[in-house]
């Protein structure tokens, strides 16, 4: 088979999550929400409120230039879902030049200002992209080890995959340098409120692990707390998803807690967020599981509730555009026969998933986690010796579906797809049995978008003028997406999530400066 190309993920790519995931890295537990003790006062320059990449960069960043720092954290562990990121993004790094990589921030600022019709902050996109080269050098210079530079297909090859993934990362290279430059890290302590006065951040109130109020007393607040994807009301408010179709990767507790916090002070926003939808997922599987790329990220044949076939099957690709055309459909159902699922053991995938499942890779592990998911009767996956049986399995209409396998058929014996025009070497036909399905939904990585920055990443009111004091980072800034996550631009999420920790780290201790 032949391989497809390298295929991203978000880089963050990602992992299933919560319960359902193995991908990497022991899962956080939520500290306490209530305070239950008297109030503790401590003092700091600089508050970062979330420890996840934007979080950490922002409080070496702030630390670096001598300011004293407090990093909250309302999980057990610092990371959040940047743990399951792959790499990050870099134009004209020193690994690319040594690579022989030739990249054009113009000719990439253009294509991630056209991919989203232009919805996105052009400034703020230019800003990142320039300063990307640089980033990838401060985290060399931090001892970062990086295994390759890549591209998802025929995208720009700037993803820079983290040797170790996001975990080395963290656990090696972000939390080490920040303990080292006195970075004081209070774990399971979510930030609660900001303080103001006259206009100005002057203290940020939390809850300890063990319950008491916290109140920080400081010039500057830098909100990091990874977005809104676990907060139903800002879903509902903010991406209108149909949260049926998803599957949340990452860690929990992306309460929107930061987008809340600023809101209350007077923050404004573009209105609208959206999804890090990166692929498709058979829920309950990680990414790292053969089981879920030979059924959610393989370009095999997709039919929904009514049983019939809708779109060409070689977007999944396109992780991201893949996940729009599921999500049009109440139900997707991937189908294939014996033949394909021998294919991919013995010759190898087309897609994979990211840098977890390479393209090419002999699924060998998939007749067992097949056996074991059948034999524990996985809601999501189906077996059956007939065509006639499947389809009763899965729920949809006989005859229909019949007559789509019957079309499709058709189409591979002749080579073309007259339909959708599906590449004729992603046609493989359904014939022998026993057959199989599954179930596939949307993997979504994170929300991006809530609080609208400047090119300072200070916080900005409802007149576009910054709170003072304010600063913003990571997935909670508004202005670098339009309605679909874009990996053309492969490494994206972890690129504004580096420039924006970076940029709010500098810039807060610039303004504290001024603050007498």
């Amino acid at each position: 088979m032949k391989k497809a190309r390298l295929s991203l993920v978000l880089l963050l790519t990602v992992s299933l999550l919560f319960s359902l995931t193995g991908c990497g890295g022991t899962q956080p537990t939520p500290g306490p929400s209530t305070s239950t003790g008297p109030a503790v006062t401590k003092q700091a320059d600089v508050v970062v409120i979330g420890a996840g990449t934007a979080g950490m960069t922002a409080a070496i960043e702030a630390a670096s230039q001598g300011a004293k720092v407090i990093l909250l954290e309302k999980m057990g562990k610092v990371g959040g879902s940047s743990r399951f990121a792959e790499g990050v993004f870099g134009a004209e790094s020193p690994i690319q030049k040594q690579m022989g990589i030739t990249t054009n921030k113009l000719q990439i600022l253009r294509k991630e200002m056209e991919f989203h019709n232009y919805r996105v902050d052009a400034p703020l996109w230019k800003a990142l992209i320039d300063a990307s080269g640089a980033n990838i050098q401060w985290l060399l210079d931090m001892g970062v080890k990086f295994s390759t530079v890549s591209s998802p297909g025929a995208g720009e090859k700037t993803w820079h995959v983290y040797e170790g993934f996001g975990d080395a990362l963290f656990d090696k290279y972000l939390e080490p340098k920040a303990k080292t430059l006195g970075v004081e890290i209070m774990l399971n302590t979510p930030g609660k409120e900001l303080v103001m006065d006259n206009g100005r951040v002057t203290g940020v109130k939390a809850t300890t692990s063990d319950g008491k109020e916290l109140l920080i007393n400081t010039k500057a607040a830098i909100i990091a707390t990874g977005g809104f994807s676990d907060d139903p009301e800002l879903v509902a408010k903010l991406a209108q998803e149909d949260m049926t179709q998803v599957v949340n990767g990452g860690t929990p507790g992306h309460t929107g807690d930061g987008i809340k916090m600023a809101q209350k002070v007077g923050a404004t926003s573009r209105g609208w967020g959206i999804f890090s939808k990166i692929g498709l997922t058979l829920e309950g599987y990680s990414v790292h599981s053969h089981i879920n790329s030979a059924a959610a990220m393989e370009p095999s044949l997709w039919i929904n509730k009514s049983g019939m076939r809708y779109v060409n099957e070689d977007v999944i690709f396109h992780y991201t555009r893949a996940a729009n055309a599921v999500e049009q459909q109440p139900k997707t159902f991937s189908v294939m026969d014996s033949d394909l699922i021998n294919k991919m053991i013995n010759e190898g995938c087309y897609n994979g998933f990211g840098a977890y499942v390479l393209p090419g890779t002999k699924l060998t592990d998939l007749s067992g986690e097949l056996q074991k998911a059948l034999e524990k009767n996985a809601a999501n996956v189906f077996k059956a010796d007939t065509l006639e049986e499947l389809a009763d399995k899965i729920g949809v209409d006989r005859a229909t579906f019949l007559a789509t396998i019957n079309q499709y058929n058709d189409y591979c014996a002749k080579g073309a797809d007259p339909d959708y025009g599906k590449d004729p070497k992603y046609l493989n036909p359904v014939k022998t049995g026993p057959f199989y399905a599954f179930h596939i939904k949307i993997l979504n990585l994170n929300s991006m978008g809530g609080i609208k920055v400047n090119l300072k990443n200070e916080v900005l009111n409802k007149d576009l003028q910054p709170i003072k004091g304010l600063y913003a980072a990571g997935m909670d800034c508004d202005g670098f997406t339009g309605d679909t996550y874009g990996l053309n631009i492969p490494g994206s999420c972890q690129g504004i999530s580096v420039f924006t920790g970076r940029n709010s780290g500098m810039n807060s201790v610039k303004y504290i400066k001024t603050v007498q």
